[in-house]
């Protein structure tokens, strides 16, 4: 189980650092359009508050992981996915799952391991790999991590209502419909582009 003396500290670790959503939604300033021509302000305001609304949420949801079970927000997620299974899972499949590399799955699994909450069990099909399973241990802490996260996320998004978080998904979809299409692109266009460097950055002035 975990140590709650040191879940405890950690969580204050974090309380000690704003959190992003303090700094709220992202503003440009008035000079934007002229020191970047054919920008657009409100791409960038909301491709950068997107950016800071998902390090926000992920912070504090890490933030509560590590408080009750003193375990990082990744290594929680991997707990679920291994309990979400119908049957034992590879590690690559637990690692495709959670979208981290491999390498980094396997101290995540050790980890688990180590707690009690998982166990590796020799595959039947590959003798050179093993399965991933959860302990009864395992299950007990995901019936109390995952109701857990259902209250956070009913917590936060309380600040919209069901229409608006109804609409806002409507817009997330889109978003990432879009992110998925650039994602895909083989030989994508290198960043680059026109600017102005402002006087107070030590560009010239410009002159109109």
């Amino acid at each position: 189980m975990s140590d709650p003396s040191r879940a405890a500290r950690r969580g204050r670790d974090r309380r000690s650092r704003p959190s992003p959503a303090s700094l709220g939604p992202v503003r440009v300033d008035a000079g934007f359009q002229d020191e970047y021509p054919g920008a657009d302000t409100t791409c960038t305001e909301a491709y950068a508050s997107l950016c800071r609304t998902g390090e926000a949420l992920l912070g504090e949801l890490d933030r509560r992981i590590r408080l009750t079970f003193g375990i990082p927000q990744v290594t929680a997620t991997a707990l679920a996915v291994i309990d979400g299974a119908a049957e034992p899972l590879t590690p690559t499949q637990v690692s495709d799952r959670v979208l981290i590399p491999s390498a980094t799955m396997t101290a995540t699994l050790d980890h688990l391991e180590r707690r009690g909450w998982i166990r590796r069990i020799p595959n039947p099909d590959d003798r050179r790999s093993t399965l991933i399973e959860i302990t009864p241990d395992g299950r007990a802490i995901a019936d109390q991590l995952l109701p857990g996260i259902r209250t956070l996320e009913r917590t936060i998004l309380s600040a919209l209502s069901q229409d608006e978080r109804e609409h806002l998904q409507d817009l997330l979809a889109k978003v990432l419909a879009r992110t998925a299409e650039a994602a895909a692109e083989p030989h994508p266009e290198p960043l680059n582009g026109p600017r102005h460097r402002p006087a107070r950055l030590g560009g010239l002035p410009q002159h109109t």
